[in-house]
């Protein structure tokens, strides 16, 4: 899709004088710029208002039909797009109308056979390919629909219609709903998208290890709401710090909350003078040349948006979004929100970014565990190897092979010396810390699996055998607190889910019925 500037270039060029029918005035071709403004700026109602009357004035305009096409196709009516597109050449309005019946075509090829449901308070619509991604979807829904209370509150606005959510199946889809290539999406680890007035999430189970998929919906969300708050005035940078430190708010108060590596990154980066500047964030994150790079801007924008709400609160970033909309830089905006210079906003935040550092760090930074997407193939117990100090590389990969023979306590004996080889270390410890619940050893498995799943809440592995531990052990609240993590990770383990059925039946929590529906499916 064009940026604003140039498709209100386009229509300008289209609408010349001696180029459009002698019946229609000026101010059609002003409004036809006008719609097409609005469309392009996340204000859906005002297109839709000004079309009304443009469809009385210029009915026949190719240029409203294909307004009224785009307008169709952001508000989720894909086949009416295409309908009203097909017999009109594809380089009509400078070619616009190709590139909206091409998308609205792949979408509607991605999506036609999609399911749908509305989330329990009714603020989205969740659709989603039937089967496996049914177990995941009134999750979805309970974590929007807190997102849509505490995003609201933070940043001034509840939208009063229904989002639009589309789970898909795999990277490939994702690809074909937007403008991004599959190679952006490996490369970066981008998961999910808000663009067209909807949410685009690819589900988990296209992934190996899972990765933070209800915090990506909140993050996803976040972006739409800044974007509608803004007319989609918001650069990259601003965005993405905004929608980073909003997407735990469905679940906790706003804080800032680096992780080892995130810490690790900005270090590396400070020391060696290579931080990611706003400017190479621009056009998306997913240009960025690697999961490492995108993961250091993200922790960059993060710590900047943090400190900025610690200076001047919500009320300051609700001024910042509102002066963006009427027509200030952000730069200017967030500057002027915070009583400073730009200049001197880059320095204050660069100092405090020293602060995030925490000592001296003897291993090289890297961007933790990346998302691996699933492509077929055996799956394996050392899937994940790769990450393992060599010197424990080979016996860790001997306890795997083990573990896939059902040799459990041989498995556990060679991934003793691993760590015991290599020192600490989170795969193998995971690896261990699963074998030994297997083996009933549970004090032991808490023991090794505790600091992980509170080092990492992306560790999934860690987090489902620490619910295993404490369900054994009938702790059931600590074991419900690790199953959720786990849940907020890998949705598709029925162990979690399963897990989590029995643990809420013991505390009589009706949620036990949806994770035994879940778990049952997922067993099939």
């Amino acid at each position: 899709m064009k940026s604003i500037l140039a498709i209100a270039s386009v229509l300008a060029l289209c609408l010349v004088p001696g180029r459009v029918d002698a019946k229609r005035d000026r101010t059609v071709n002003g409004d036809v710029i006008k719609a097409a403004r609005f469309l392009q700026t996340a204000r859906l109602e005002d297109a839709r208002a000004l079309l009304t009357d443009l469809e009385k004035r210029a009915a026949d305009s190719v240029e409203v039909t294909w307004l009224r096409a785009e307008l169709a196709f952001q508000t989720g009516d894909y086949a009416g797009a295409v309908k009203l597109l097909e017999k009109l050449p594809g380089d009509a309005v400078d070619g616009l109308v190709g590139g909206t019946r091409k998308l609205a075509a792949s979408t509607l090829s991605v999506t036609e056979a999609f399911a749908e449901t509305r989330s329990p308070k009714g603020h989205f619509l969740i659709r989603y390919a039937p089967g496996p991604d049914a177990t995941i979807a009134e999750l979805a829904g309970e974590v929007l629909d807190a997102a849509w209370e505490t995003v609201g509150e933070d940043l001034g606005l509840r939208p009063t219609d229904p989002i639009r959510v589309e789970l898909l199946g795999a990277p490939s889809d994702l690809a074909k709903l937007s403008p991004l290539t599959e190679s952006d999406i490996e490369t970066t680890g981008t998961i999910a998208l808000s663009k067209y007035n909807k949410l685009m999430v690819v589900s988990p189970r296209a992934t190996i290890f899972g990765y933070p998929w209800m915090d990506t919906l909140a993050h996803e969300y976040t972006h739409l709401v800044v974007s509608r708050v803004a007319h989609d005035t918001v650069p990259v940078w601003l965005q993405e710090g905004l929608a980073r430190f909003e997407q735990t708010r469905w679940r906790r108060p706003p804080e800032i909350v680096l992780s080892a590596t995130e810490q690790a990154l900005l270090a590396s980066a400070l020391k060696k003078g290579r931080l990611i500047t706003f400017d190479e964030m621009h056009p998306s994150m997913a240009k960025l040349p690697s999961q490492e790079a995108a993961a250091l801007a993200y922790a960059e924008v993060y710590t900047l948006v943090a400190w900025m709400h610690k200076k001047v609160g919500y009320k300051g970033i609700q001024s910042a979004l509102l002066a963006q909309r009427d027509g200030k830089s952000a730069r200017r905006a967030v500057g002027e929100a915070l009583g400073m210079t730009w200049g001197a906003v880059e320095a204050e935040w660069r100092t405090h970014l020293k602060s995030t550092e925490r000592g001296e760090r003897t291993s090289p930074a890297r961007a933790g565990k990346p998302i691996k997407f699933a492509k077929g193939g055996v799956d394996s117990e050392n899937i994940g190897l790769e990450q393992v100090n060599v010197r424990a590389r080979k016996l860790a990969r001997l306890g795997g092979m083990m573990r896939a023979r059902g040799m459990l306590d041989a498995a556990a004996i060679e991934y003793e010396k691993a760590l015991s080889a290599g020192g600490p270390d989170p795969f193998v410890a995971g690896k261990l810390a699963r074998t030994l619940v297997e083996l009933g050893k549970h004090d032991r498995a808490i023991e090794l699996a505790t600091p992980l799943a509170a080092a990492d809440d992306r560790d999934a592995v860690a987090a489902v055998t620490l619910g295993m531990a404490r369900s054994a052990k009938q702790e059931w609240p600590q074991a419900i607190l690790a199953y959720e993590q786990a849940l907020r990770v890998s949705p598709f383990d029925p162990t979690t889910r399963c897990g989590l059925a029995e643990a809420y039946s013991q505390i009589s929590d009706r949620r036990a019925t949806r994770e035994r529906n879940a778990c049952d499916e997922l067993k099939r």
